[in-house]
């Protein structure tokens, strides 16, 4: 082997480090956010704290993507596709840490709304929660197969998750007005509402995310932005500010 294959086997090799690094933290921020939503479902406090204490772990995961991308730039100057590799990859990394933070977001609510179990969750909850995370499962599996179809179908599916967002946010705000209409005024119902506004929210934001990815993917791959405008759904007036 020449020293010229030997660096470029080197290099080749730093990069898959740095996939892996991405593709694991892909799977705890996938493993953070399921969990989150099992929990709130089954008012899981127990759980609700493991995912609380576990958020670190995404953010010292993308602090090692970080510092592994700025090495490869430092030391390796890449050109062209690798370049925008690296680069997709830091990116990447911090939707997957945002969308750690909507995980904890949803727990931390968890452990109000666990206060009183006999108000009901939402029931377009249900269906919200699982295109989100099949919205990140599936972008996770085009940054692995490198497939730019499938990254591109995440990207045009976002407008589902906005509908079930708005969806699920006017029930809430039906259901808190139906109270009030009739001369109830609950204030664990109240409280809990709000709360349920603020996960639909999360969830929404966590397809936004996906969606970054997909974009990301793309530019990986093709070199190119992608220039249409992005399909968004969901109506005015019901969005809210999802925190931290």
């Amino acid at each position: 082997m020449t020293h010229g294959d030997h660096t470029v086997s080197s290099f080749d090799t730093e990069l898959s480090h740095l996939e892996r690094r991405v593709l694991e933290m892909g799977g705890l921020a996938e493993s953070q956010l399921g969990a989150a939503v099992e929990a709130l479902q089954k008012r899981n406090t127990d759980a609700a704290e493991r995912i609380i204490a576990r958020d670190p772990d995404l953010d010292e995961a993308e602090r090692k993507i970080e510092s592994s991308a700025l090495s490869i730039l430092a030391r390796r100057q890449p050109m062209a596709n690798d370049l925008r590799y690296v680069f997709g990859n830091v990116k990447i990394a911090g939707s997957l840490e945002r969308i750690g933070d909507y995980a904890k977001n949803i727990a931390k609510r968890t452990l109000v709304l666990s206060k009183h179990p006999k108000i009901e969750t939402p029931p377009e909850m249900a269906a919200l929660a699982a295109h989100a995370l099949a919205s990140l499962r599936e972008v996770m599996d085009s940054f692995t197969t490198r497939d730019s179809r499938k990254a591109e179908a995440v990207w045009r599916r976002d407008q589902e998750i906005d509908d079930l967002a708005s969806r699920m946010q006017r029930g809430v705000i039906q259901r808190m007005a139906t109270q009030l209409t009739e001369g109830g005024h609950d204030a664990a119902e109240v409280e809990c509402s709000t709360h349920f506004l603020f996960i639909a929210k999360n969830l929404e934001r966590v397809g936004d995310h996906a969606t970054n990815i997909a974009e990301v993917i793309q530019f990986q791959l093709s070199g190119s932005w992608i220039r249409e405008t992005r399909p968004k759904g969901g109506e005015p007036g019901t969005v809210l500010s999802g925190g931290r």
